[in-house]
């Protein structure tokens, strides 16, 4: 379990993390990448980032290599902007949540049924 101050670096991360990938970093292979959380370890030095990654399996894969080889880049950046006793070592873990939501949401179409759980059949099959 986090911490109060864990989570308060993890979220000033996030925002700098974030801020810096959308205005600083400049390498296209990057593409659609999001921070959806970063987690810090109780001694604060090491920093899990976790990203959602859109795009086909290969736009993925060259986007977490193009973001891990920016990592000493976006360290670089947080330490010029955050005042942290210990700068945490950066570690990109790839979040699948949003492909898992749509794997279901395919499944639950498949068998007949809308996100919120409804049969998706209107009552109309045409047959009066």
């Amino acid at each position: 379990m986090q911490g109060k101050r864990c989570k308060q670096v993890g979220e000033l991360l996030k925002r700098e993390i974030g801020s810096i990938l959308l205005e600083r970093v400049r390498d296209p292979k990057i593409g659609f990448i999001t921070v959806t959380a970063v987690t810090v370890t109780r001694d604060l030095r090491l920093a899990k980032i976790h990203v959602s990654v859109l795009g086909n399996e290969e736009q993925k894969k060259q986007g977490l290599a193009a973001l891990r080889h920016a990592i000493p880049f976006i360290r670089n950046e947080i330490g010029q902007r955050v005042a942290l006793r210990f700068l945490p070592e950066l570690q990109i873990c790839e979040d699948q949540s949003i492909d898992r939501i749509l794997r279901i949401e395919s499944l639950l179409h498949d068998v007949g049924l809308d996100s919120s759980g409804k049969d998706g059949k209107d009552g109309k099959d045409g047959s009066s």
